[in-house]
């Protein structure tokens, strides 16, 4: 049997060219489109054990953690945990506790040696408690980490507040990864003012991205708001349909996307006789009314919106 590199080179089938697939319970690579078994007996390098559920492969496995932006060190160092019980389950008693808790905050202290590192360290905590505050998926968290990180090695951080640039950094995070976050819901989240944190995310604009960076789409929008109004999905589907048939750039230029996305579902709810007030679709989409109702009628002006009806057997 050939080593590595012979692994490495069949990726592809000899019959039809198609990709190769693993099977590494019978060690063979299996092409999917014809069912040809280009290697028989191929090396598996993966553990040598087998776990039966998530909680057992916790046991089995002997390494650490992958490497994250999270954390300053990478995730690199150890911690001390909290568990108060020794390796067989039994309860430590007072004097190993103690112990164990001076330990705890020393090794704590000596992770951070630098003031940098100090900094650092308590920038990407609040980064990470900003994004707990909201839910935020790992990618984004680990994508603010790495944009705060940029903003460190070009200076850019200094002698600026680190809650304006950290805030800052979420929510460009999250436009880079297409989630749709107003700047106010960020702001609430962190405690800081909308007018300052939309300061610090024009100041790391400008500064740390080169490229540009688009707003969530309108579409993303009326889906938040149908969810977070539990509206019926007849209504957004109705709204996704006209935001995608009358998509145009003089009705959508300078136009807050939030706004336009209240809108489309007030017009879909009217269609469909959905009684949906605009006052509660603006405090869902977090505008006013007025800007809801100019929204209507900018696209009831500018496109011919109609709807067929089927005849009803008598």
């Amino acid at each position: 049997m050939s080593g590595n590199g012979e692994f490495e080179d069949n990726t592809r089938c000899p019959v039809c060219q198609s990709h190769l697939i693993g099977d590494t319970d019978r060690g063979e690579l299996i092409c999917p489109r014809c069912g040809y078994v280009s290697m028989e007996n191929a090396e598996d390098h993966g553990p040598e054990w087998k776990a039966l559920d998530s909680e057992d492969k916790l046991k089995r496995v002997r390494v650490g953690s992958p490497l994250t932006l999270t954390l300053h060190d990478y995730g690199l160092s150890t911690e001390i945990g909290n568990s108060l019980r020794d390796s067989h389950g039994r309860a430590l008693d007072p004097y190993m506790r103690s112990t164990i808790g001076t330990m705890r905050k020393w090794q704590t202290r000596i992770r951070t040696t630098t003031s940098s590192e100090r900094v650092v360290s308590n920038a990407l905590s609040k980064i990470n408690e900003i994004s707990s505050n909201m839910n935020l998926p790992k990618n984004v968290v680990e994508t603010a980490a790495h944009i705060y990180r940029n903003a460190v090695k070009m200076h850019v951080t200094k002698s600026k507040s680190i809650l304006g640039i950290t805030t800052a950094s979420v929510y460009l995070a999250c436009r880079k990864c297409g989630i749709s976050r107003t700047l106010k819901e960020v702001a609430r989240a962190a405690g800081i003012d909308g007018r300052t944190l939309a300061k610090y995310y024009r100041y790391v604009l400008k500064e740390v991205e080169s490229q540009y960076v688009p707003p969530p789409t309108v579409q993303k929008y009326i889906s938040k708001l149908v969810n977070t109004a539990k509206i019926d999905t007849k209504v957004e589907r109705l709204a996704l349909q006209l935001a995608a048939q009358t998509s145009n750039a003089s009705l959508s230029g300078g136009k807050a996307p939030a706004g336009l996305a209240a809108a489309y579902v007030y017009v879909s709810s009217v269609m469909l006789s959905r009684h949906i007030p605009q006052r509660e679709l603006a405090e869902c989409a977090e505008v006013t009314e007025v800007t809801v109702r100019n929204r209507c009628r900018e696209i009831l002006d500018n496109f011919h919106i109609s709807q067929r009806l089927k005849a009803v057997a008598a």
